[in-house]
């Protein structure tokens, strides 16, 4: 294969090039944070009901601790939403590390924007066929 013909693919192929990338990079990202950070994290924030539930509920297994980063990504980068339910502990949500907030921030930006290209691509192939 030339390395022109490589460098020379549409401007779409680039694109969901770079989405997948980026996809893998937040995959890859999550399961380290699982695995590393998470216990860390749910002590932190060891008032919150909402995490303490998910902890028990869950339990251990690959799937249950993304669910459970999952949910102290909501109760971290959302705290308004779980605060006016009662779920969350606002001082516990406002002393953790400003590090550790901003990655999870990040993170569910980085979903949403996902999941909006994702979405905008489907219907743009379903409306032009």
């Amino acid at each position: 294969m030339n390395i022109d013909r490589l460098l020379n693919l549409p401007m779409k192929f680039w694109f969901s090039a770079g989405i997948l990338f980026i996809a893998l990079v937040f995959n890859i990202l999550s399961v380290f944070l699982a695995y590393r950070r998470l216990d860390e994290m749910e002590t932190r924030l060891s008032k919150c009901k909402l995490v303490t539930f998910s902890k028990g509920f869950w339990g251990n297994s690959i799937r249950g601790r993304m669910v459970r980063l999952c949910v102290v990504m909501s109760t971290v980068a959302m705290p308004w939403w779980n605060i006016k339910r009662g779920t969350v502990d606002r001082q516990q949500v406002q002393d953790f590390p400003r590090g550790l907030k901003r990655v999870l921030q990040g993170m569910t930006i980085g979903g949403i924007i996902f999941m909006s290209v994702a979405i905008a691509d489907t219907f743009y192939k379903w409306l032009s066929a």
